[in-house]
C-alpha cells in the first residue's frame, strides 16, 4: 500500500518519524511530507499570498514552509501525482485533538484536505504534549490498518483518533464515539513586552465540556480508552432546513422591498 503521512508538528517530529519507521517495517511504500516547522492549530488554512518553499531529505521525505494543509496540496498535487496513494494520516499529533479541537486541529485539517480530494484519511493523535508513549498510538494503528479499517472510510468521510498516553499494556480498549463539544475558557492573556508594551497571548485554560457521556471523546480517552471517531464533513443542517423555509414563505413579502 501506498502511504502518505503528513502533520502539523513539523519534519522533525518524532510521531512522524515512527510511523515511517513503522509502515516502512511492514512493507508499505510510505511518503512524508511535513512542514518545515510546527503549525499547530492552523485549521483548514492555505497559503496564497507568499510562495512555499519545499526541500527534499530523502527520496520519499520532504518539508513545505507553509501549512499542513498546505503540505497536502503540494504532495497530491505536484511531488506525487505519479504515485497511486491509497491512504493518507496525519500524526502521530503530540497533544491530543478531541471536542471543538477538530475545528482548529492542522492535524486534523490534513484529513479533511486528503477528504476533499477524495482520499481515504485518518487522523492520529496522542494525548499529550510531552513525554509520549509514541509506540503505543504507533502499534495501534499499525494494527488497524493491517485489520483493513480504512476500507470502512467512505465518501466524504475520515477517522479521528486519540490515544491515551500510556503504556500499550495499559490501554483499556478501543471505543467508538462521538466528537463532543467543548468551551475553553480565559483564552486571551494580555501580558507586558520587553518594553512594556502591552501584547496579547491566546492560550485558554482546562475547558469546560458540554457533553461528559461514555460515548464521547473525552470521557474516553481521560479513562484509558482509545477514542475512534469517524467524522463526515458537512456542514448543512437538514434538522433546521425547514424551519427556514416556513420563515421565508411566510415572511417574503416582507424581505424583497424597499424601505
Amino acid at each position: 500500500m501506498n502511504i502518505l503521512l503528513c502533520n502539523d508538528d513539523g519534519i522533525e517530529s518524532k510521531g512522524l518519524k515512527i510511523l515511517l519507521d513503522t509502515f516502512e517495517k511492514r512493507g508499505h511504500k510510505v511518503f512524508m511530507i511535513a512542514p518545515s516547522t510546527e503549525r499547530s492549530a492552523m485549521s483548514h488554512a492555505i497559503t496564497i499570498r507568499e510562495p512555499l518553499r519545499v526541500k527534499q531529505y530523502s527520496s520519499n521525505s520532504w518539508s513545505v514552509s507553509g501549512t499542513p494543509v498546505d503540505c497536502v496540496l503540494v504532495a497530491l498535487e505536484h511531488l506525487l501525482v505519479e504515485e497511486k496513494i491509497d491512504l493518507v494520516i496525519s500524526g502521530i499529533n503530540a497533544g491530543q485533538n478531541i471536542g471543538d479541537d477538530v475545528l482548529y486541529s492542522g492535524t486534523v485539517g490534513v484529513a479533511v484536505e486528503a477528504m476533499c480530494w477524495g482520499y481515504k484519511a485518518i487522523a492520529l493523535s496522542i494525548t499529550s504534549y510531552e513525554n509520549q508513549y509514541w509506540a503505543t498510538a504507533a502499534s495501534i494503528i499499525d494494527r488497524l490498518i493491517e485489520l483493513d479499517i480504512q476500507s470502512l472510510i467512505g465518501h466524504r468521510q475520515l477517522i479521528n483518533i486519540n490515544v491515551p498516553n500510556l503504556p500499550i499494556e495499559k490501554i483499556k480498549g478501543i471505543e467508538v464515539c462521538k466528537t463532543g463539544f467543548r468551551k475553553y475558557q480565559n483564552i486571551v492573556y494580555e501580558q507586558k513586552d520587553h518594553r512594556n508594551r502591552k501584547i496579547i497571548w491566546i492560550g485558554g485554560d482546562t475547558p469546560i465540556w458540554e457533553n461528559t457521556g461514555t460515548d464521547y471523546d473525552g470521557y474516553l480517552v481521560k479513562n484509558g480508552f482509545v477514542a475512534l471517531s469517524p467524522l463526515k464533513v458537512d456542514y448543512n443542517d437538514y434538522e433546521a432546513h425547514q424551519a427556514y423555509v416556513d420563515f421565508l414563505d411566510k415572511n417574503k413579502n416582507n424581505i424583497l422591498i424597499d424601505n
